[in-house]
C-alpha cells in the first residue's frame, strides 16, 4: 500500500512540474501589445539568488533567464567546490566567491548588455571558464594562489 502512496505523490511531482515548464509570466506593463515575455518594455524583476556552501565537495547549478537586472552571488568557502552558472540578462551581474583548493567555477552570460562578471578565487589549483556575449560589459577576475587558472572569453 505504501508503494501506491509514493507512486502517486511521484505522479503529482512529475505531472505538476510539466505544467510548469509551460508556464509564461508577463513582467508587466506595454498594453499587452509588446514582444516577448516582458510585454514589450524594460520593466523585468529584479531578482536576487544568493548561494552559501562552506565544506568540500559542494556543487552549485544556478540559472537565471530573462531577468534584467538581476544578481547571482556565490560564496563557496572550501575544497573541490564547483559552481555552474548561467544568466541571460541586460543589466545583470554575476559574483562569485571561491575560497580553498581544487575549487572551479564555469560562468556563462548572453544577451548581457551592460552586466558584469566578478570572479574571485583564492588558494591553490582553482579553475575559472567564463564566457561572456555582451556589449557595455565587463569581467573581473583576481585568482590569488599558485597554479590557478583561468580561460576568459568576451564576444
Amino acid at each position: 500500500m505504501n508503494f501506491f502512496k509514493i507512486a502517486a505523490i511521484a505522479a503529482v511531482v512529475v505531472s505538476s512540474s510539466a505544467m510548469a515548464s509551460d508556464l509564461q509570466f508577463n513582467w508587466g506593463g506595454g498594453g499587452g501589445n509588446g514582444g516577448g515575455n516582458n510585454g514589450g518594455n524594460n520593466s523585468a524583476p529584479e531578482s536576487t539568488l544568493k548561494v552559501y556552501q562552506h565544506g568540500a565537495n559542494n556543487n552549485v547549478t544556478a540559472l537565471q533567464a530573462d531577468a534584467r537586472k538581476s544578481t547571482v552571488d556565490i560564496k563557496q568557502l572550501g575544497s573541490s567546490n564547483g559552481a555552474d552558472v548561467g544568466q541571460g540578462a541586460d543589466n545583470a551581474t554575476i559574483d562569485l566567491l571561491q575560497n580553498g583548493y581544487g575549487n572551479n567555477a564555469t560562468i556563462d552570460q548572453w544577451e548581457a548588455k551592460g552586466s558584469t562578471i566578478d570572479v574571485s578565487q583564492y588558494g591553490v589549483r582553482n579553475g575559472a571558464v567564463v564566457n561572456q556575449t555582451a556589449a557595455a560589459s565587463t569581467v573581473e577576475l583576481t585568482q590569488a594562489g599558485y597554479g590557478n587558472q583561468a580561460n576568459l572569453q568576451q564576444h
